[in-house]
């Protein structure tokens, strides 16, 4: 029982180090302290960079895209280096004895064994489209989803990038390229996990679709690319109204 309780309270910890991550405004902030205007008060409403780019310009857009993805990128990786490099179990004499007490010594059995650190994603994706600083009116989840499946691996990032073009080019809208892009690299992500789990791919072969053996894209990175994509799609709402009603923005600058 003790060692289920861990799990769930690292889980958590994971989960929170996540939503404050993701509850940066980095719009809201740049567009206060430059502009000395709230997006959220123009265009689509939310404070995503894609709406920022709207208001403020594409330069500032971009710049804010690449904070908003990095509010994901930075706590999974900081989490994934502290669970891989950091020797807890030799360093605090409490886990030490802890581990001895309830698991006869074998850490094995009582660390964290799966990889907690996908848990911050979806922290992150919560704190940007919620976040807790600016009454839980946030962005729509592109950065933090597409900087997420790009930091795991070329399969899930630069390939689903390349259908979002694809997608942005014959139809122009940008809410539904990125929602298309989403769930591309969500089946992608699961093809990869049935593919793992039925012993196809091994870890010899991760470079098949990621950048090398660090993050660990199983079913449970699967999973959470399904929460993240549902999340954004629900995001999207009113965009996929407007385009029903014939009424959604198109971009001009691809033809």
């Amino acid at each position: 029982m003790d060692i289920i309780i861990y799990n769930i309270l690292i889980a958590i910890s994971v989960t929170l180090i996540g939503y404050i991550f993701g509850s940066i405004p980095n719009g809201i902030w740049i567009g206060k302290v430059f502009f000395h205007k709230d997006p959220r008060d123009f265009g689509s409403g939310n404070s995503g960079g894609t709406n920022v780019g709207r208001v403020f310009g594409k330069k500032v857009g971009l710049i804010v895209i690449i904070l908003d993805a990095a509010k994901a990128i930075v706590p999974i990786y900081m989490i994934w280096l502290f669970m891989v490099k950091v020797p807890l179990y030799n360093n605090l004499p409490l886990m030490a004895d802890m581990v001895t007490k309830y698991c006869g010594g074998d850490t094995s059995a009582y660390l964290v064994q799966w990889p907690v650190y996908w848990l911050s994603f979806i922290g992150a994706t919560f704190g940007h489209c919620y976040p807790i600083f600016y009454k839980f009116n946030g962005g729509k989840n592109v950065s933090v989803y597409y900087g997420t499946a790009a930091a795991a691996g070329w399969l899930f990032g630069i390939v689903p990038g390349v259908f979002f073009f694809i997608v942005l080019k014959a139809k122009k809208w940008v809410s539904l390229a990125s929602v298309s892009c989403a769930w591309f690299s969500v089946l992608l992500s699961w093809i990869w996990a049935i593919l793992m789990l039925t012993g196809v791919v091994s870890g010899s072969n991760t470079w098949l679709a990621c950048y090398g053996p660090a993050l660990e894209c199983n079913y449970v990175f699967a999973i959470v690319m399904t929460i993240g994509a549902t999340v954004l799609t629900i995001k999207h709402k009113s965009n996929f109204e407007r385009i029903k009603a014939g009424t959604e923005s198109k971009i001009k600058w691809m033809k």
